[in-house]
């Protein structure tokens, strides 16, 4: 793949002040965690393209390429080891919702190790922005403060905005059916999508391929949205967010608002764990009320406003502490429900000293699929469930591939029938000839950015963040390494989510020039060798 051309540098170049005289310290050298290349191609790319960039304006970046999920997750979500890291953050029809895009990753209180705030960026006027759209109901009101909100973070550039994707997936139609496709943020890997795939070649079964495995099966821990989905194969919710983002009734046979911190759901009566138990509102209960006491990493932050959970018959009420827009669909529509006979027993039963250490490989739920069986690193079997009310029309097995081109080669030869893995560019129009595949495109609401560690020395610096911002080659990025199946947004809200992305945000020219005199008006320097110096 071709290395960024940069056009601009020989004038960038003579705008540096060529003076030894640099007042301040040096900038040290960047760190910026990123992917693998050898298994994510792209985005380990788009990281050389961005340090390319900044080279210009005087910073010396490291590239750190670290394995995914291991340790990569770890340094970049629990112990935020790095001073930039290669966020891309997939797309869900359940992250239509707002909240998740701006406050849930910018908001003071997500900061702890876990939480989606990764760089602990704090603003007060974003928490305070948080509080205030999360307790309005009415959408046209809401939607003028996550408009707000997202002028705030435009301004205080917590992260540099890439791009969101258009992920183009395939199918190999001789050997599956998908009927009725259903577009998606997630494409082919959405639920909606899975339950409907039909095995052709009398095996029952459909052989998809991915390069992410399951980085935990432990509801209290799993930090990521491919590990949630998964999740959401075996274990019922009482919601799922729909295609167009609307949460539509699952577990739950009706949900009802009975004022603005209270919600009456009415449970389904025909659900089953797989062990033959019947899924109970006590197996609610107790699933809302274990999750928050042992502080599952991804809910967290939605059920820490809950107050109390009651029970009558099929009934749950939920009672919050104060007004939550976000909670239908967050909560209700993503918590897995939990058999309380197995999870209220796990310590005694394994001697464990605290939940968070279950591995939770023998799957009891009563999801559409059962676990069949977790190869670690290989494959992952699911059985459908025969008896579910959503009953799937086959089996699935994911296998698990060491890269994306390494999967594109599989597809193309048989060997697997669908790919959930995006394509990696160079592949696609030679794909679009094969008589055999299906090309599916679905453009994400999940975008691609490079986080800043606002506790770093570097970016806890807002004048050097709002200067990068003019320092992100989007045009070559999206072109040169994402193929054209991209496109640049000035907000972490998309242009697919239409009704929430404020239309009046624009997006930073790139332009070194204007980086360099904002960072000159800053006080910055640069010194002989065209190092970057902070202001004295």
């Amino acid at each position: 793949m071709k290395r960024l051309r940069m056009t601009v540098c020989a004038a960038s170049l003579m705008l540096a002040p060529l003076s030894a005289l640099a007042e301040g310290a040096i900038v040290p050298t960047i760190d910026f965690l990123t992917w693998p290349s050898t298994k994510y191609q792209h985005y380990y790319e788009t990281s050389a393209y961005l340090a390319e960039s900044w080279a210009e304006l005087g910073l010396d970046v490291k590239l750190n390429p670290q394995p995914f999920p291991a340790p990569m997750l770890g340094m970049w979500f629990t112990d935020h080891k790095f001073d930039v890291v290669m966020s891309v953050l997939s797309g869900s029809s359940a992250r239509f919702e707002p909240d998740f895009f701006t406050s849930n990753q910018f908001v003071s209180e997500n900061s702890t190790p876990g939480g989606m705030n990764v760089g602990s960026f704090s603003n007060a006027k974003v928490d305070e922005l948080t509080v205030k759209q999360r307790a309005i109901y009415d959408v046209d009101a809401r939607r003028e403060v996550i408009f707000e909100l997202q002028e705030v973070l435009q301004d205080e550039q917590p992260e540099a905005l890439l791009a969101y994707v258009v992920n183009t997936t395939a199918y190999n139609k001789e050997n599956v059916s998908v009927e009725n496709y259903e577009s998606t943020p997630e494409g082919l890997r959405s639920i909606w999508n899975l339950l409907k795939m039909e095995s052709l070649d009398g095996d029952d079964r459909v052989l998809l391929g991915w390069t992410i495995d399951q980085d935990s099966w432990n509801p209290l821990t799993f930090k990521t949205l491919e590990d949630l989905d998964r999740l959401g194969l075996v274990y019922d919710r009482l919601l799922v967010v729909g295609p167009s983002g609307k949460p539509e009734m699952w577990a739950a046979q009706s949900l009802k608002a009975v004022d603005e911190t209270t919600f009456e759901v009415v449970l389904r009566d025909d659900l089953m764990f797989s062990d033959g138990k019947p899924v109970t509102a006590e197996d609610v209960q107790f699933t809302f009320n274990y999750l928050k006491e042992n502080k599952a990493v991804y809910f967290q932050q939605y059920l820490d406003n809950l107050e109390d959970i009651t029970v009558d018959g099929q009934t749950i009420r939920f009672k919050l502490a104060k007004p939550s827009a976000p909670f239908v669909s967050a909560a209700l529509g993503q918590v897995p429900i939990l058999p309380k006979h197995i999870w209220s027993n796990i310590l005694e039963e394994t001697g464990l000293s605290k939940p968070h250490d279950y591995r939770n490989t023998t799957i009891v739920g009563s999801g559409p699929y059962t676990l069949d069986y977790w190869k670690e690193g290989r494959e992952i079997s699911f059985k459908r469930n025969a008896d579910h009310f959503m009953k799937p029309k086959a089996d699935l097995l994911m296998v698990q591939f060491g890269s994306a081109e390494i999967l594109s080669s599989a597809l193309a030869k048989g060997d697997i029938d669908i790919s959930l893995q995006p394509l990696v560019p160079t592949v696609i129009d030679e794909f679009r000839h094969f008589d055999q595949l299906e090309l599916v495109q679905a453009q994400s609401n999940g975008y691609m950015s490079a986080r800043y560690n606002i506790n770093s020395e570097v970016f806890a610096n807002k004048a050097l963040r709002q200067a990068l911002s003019h320092a992100i080659p989007r045009d070559a990025i999206i072109e040169e390494v994402l193929g054209g199946d991209a496109g640049p947004t000035p907000s972490s809200i998309v242009p697919s989510n239409g009704f929430w992305i404020n239309p009046d945000l624009e997006l930073p020219a790139y332009d070194l020039g204007m980086a360099r005199q904002i960072l000159t008006d800053a006080g910055f320097s640069w010194d002989s060798d065209g190092r970057l110096h902070f202001p004295e």
